[in-house]
């Protein structure tokens, strides 16, 4: 079995290490989106038949990079569009964040999700980071979502205040989702034995 993780915006490659301690006797492979160091690894030659799982934007990527050629789909806190369920103001406003003082937004947007002190401030890719809220502005990929095929499980958190409850109904519709009580937006990190149950019991679950 083969495992493709894509973390989510202002994180990198690490956030899926508490994770993956906890997936046993498979392979994996990790996407690292380049917000923090100078090397993004975009890893997209990855089998057909792998079981990926995306966080936040992570998702969105998956859907744009990867088209439909997966064995199984995981959203952890994820979504198909970012704005207009979050006002593009709001992500402009991280855009000039950034340009005043990159270490202080990231401290200020890892403590809302619940994760402190994740990167030092010049480990962080500014002009990187800026391109990912440009993503989250205008990635649309409803219509990617909507050809998925495969089977999918979608894992999210009733206190997360980045994407909150009403935005993850709104995105998955009709589709069953998985709640932790808690966790904020960074699931993998603070619920990582729940995360991994989930997705072994998802991954074994599909068909050979």
């Amino acid at each position: 079995m083969h495992f493709v993780l894509v973390h989510g915006w202002g994180f990198d490659a690490r956030f899926w290490t508490p994770l993956v301690a906890r997936l046993p006797n498979v392979s994996v492979s990790r996407v690292d989106l380049g917000f923090i160091g100078d090397v993004a690894e975009a890893c997209a030659d990855w089998p057909d038949d792998a079981v990926v799982a995306g966080h936040s934007l992570g998702v969105s990527w998956l859907l744009k990079e990867g088209g439909s050629r997966y064995k199984g789909f995981v959203s952890i806190q994820g979504f198909d569009r970012f704005c207009p369920h979050v006002p593009e103001a709001r992500v402009e406003a991280l855009k000039r964040g950034l340009d005043r003082d990159p270490g202080g937004t990231l401290q200020a947007f890892w403590r809302s999700c619940g994760a402190l002190d994740f990167a030092a401030t010049p480990a962080l890719n500014a002009t990187r980071l800026k391109e990912g809220l440009d993503w989250l502005m205008h990635w649309d990929e409803r219509a990617a979502k909507k050809a998925l095929e495969c089977p999918m499980l979608i894992l999210a958190a009733r206190d997360d205040v980045i994407v909150p409850p009403a935005m993850t109904k709104a995105v998955w519709g009709e589709r069953k989702i998985l709640w932790s009580a808690s966790g904020g937006h960074v699931l993998p990190l603070s619920h990582p034995d729940w995360c991994a149950r989930h997705v072994l019991e998802f991954a074994n679950s599909l068909p050979s």
